[in-house]
């Protein structure tokens, strides 16, 4: 009965033009927004003796995921999974150190004819956006030239102009080149995060996107620790970016219908979990994944709060992303993947 009121509320609205456009049909959420981590292992993200205090005090307010596993090691080769369901390549399992931007992107494009989330959105009419930290200007790249040297000089964990701390390998959408090589599509949708503090403003003509994924730059992550300007960074860095930077966004979501996931890219090498995989992310989806146990914690005002133990991966993700907006086209490894349907009900 209520999803019928709600459908026939949301008729309505479009005919009088007041209801934004870009709203799935049977979908879960009106948004979902995606916050990626680096390199943090389980235990540190989220065990008793973590430093992420903030993180961790969110946890009994949503579900947490607590076998939830990476799917390589590197970062690269993981936001790629999230975002296209593609299992690990070589080069970007290697975090295409020995190449250049170009050489990078090419291997995507023969798996699928490199389709991906970005895709899949625009096709079911709903807006996206990547929210880069640390970006100095819409789709900043390296140069995507064949003969440019190798390797990508924007690697974060620096002090120099322009890119300082933001990193081209922890910004899935670059690595597609349906995305890098049109430019207009790149710089209308990979935006500077602080653009994310506009969308979620309410101010006229400013909304957030249906789907949206923030990555913190390397020193806001996790990844460095010191960080270049020399603070504490790691996890307790990264808790403190949380802190000042989740509060407003999770309000926004609360009042529209929004799902909020953090997670990680991968573990690190510290507690002796990093080769632990489950799941579809493996080479070829027949492997299980390596890139160890990391944990998701989801928040929404539409989930009643509660832990999962069940095994799932970033592949899972994609293919819960896909079900929550109803789009039935599973891509790659996401076609094998169970879905995480604790997110769903």
């Amino acid at each position: 009965m209520l999803t019928t009121v709600r459908c026939v509320a949301a008729a309505l609205l479009l005919a009088s033009g007041a209801l934004a456009p870009a709203l799935a049909v049977g979908a879960k959420y009106d948004h979902v927004v995606v916050l990626g981590l680096e390199n943090e292992n389980f235990s540190t993200s989220w065990g008793p003796a973590s430093p992420a205090t903030y993180l961790n005090s969110l946890v009994p307010s949503g579900v947490f995921f607590d076998h939830y596993y990476a799917t390589g090691h590197a970062s690269l080769d993981n936001y790629i999974a999230m975002v296209s369901g593609q299992p690990n390549q070589p080069v970007t399992a290697s975090d295409c150190l020995a190449v250049n931007l170009w050489e990078c992107v090419q291997p995507q494009s023969l798996l699928s004819n490199g389709r991906n989330l970005a895709d899949q959105l625009e096709e079911k009419g709903l807006s996206w956006k990547g929210y880069m930290d640390g970006m100095p200007s819409p789709c900043f790249h390296a140069d995507y030239d064949p003969t440019a040297m190798p390797p990508d000089p924007y690697q974060g964990n620096s002090r120099k102009p322009p890119a300082k701390d933001y990193a081209d390998r922890h910004n899935p959408f670059l690595y597609f080149a349906d995305i890098i090589e049109n430019d207009t599509r790149c710089k209308a949708h990979v935006r500077p995060y602080p653009e994310l503090a506009r969308d979620i403003s309410n101010a006229p003509g400013t909304s957030l996107p249906a789907f949206s994924f923030i990555t913190p730059d390397t020193c806001h992550d996790g990844h460095d620790a010191p960080c270049s300007d020399g603070s504490v960074g790691g996890m307790k860095g990264a808790d403190d970016w949380l802190k000042r930077q989740v509060p407003p966004l999770l309000a926004y979501l609360k009042a529209h219908r929004g799902l909020l996931i953090i997670t990680v890219d991968e573990n690190g090498f510290v507690d002796g979990q990093t080769d632990q995989g489950c799941c579809s992310g493996g080479l070829g989806g027949v492997l299980p994944g390596h890139g160890g146990r990391i944990g998701l914690l989801a928040l929404s005002p539409l989930l009643a709060p509660r832990r999962s133990s069940a095994p799932y991966d970033h592949m899972s993700l994609l293919r819960t992303i896909e079900d929550a907006f109803g789009i039935a086209e599973h891509l790659n490894n996401a076609a094998s993947s169970s879905s995480m349907n604790e997110m769903l009900r």
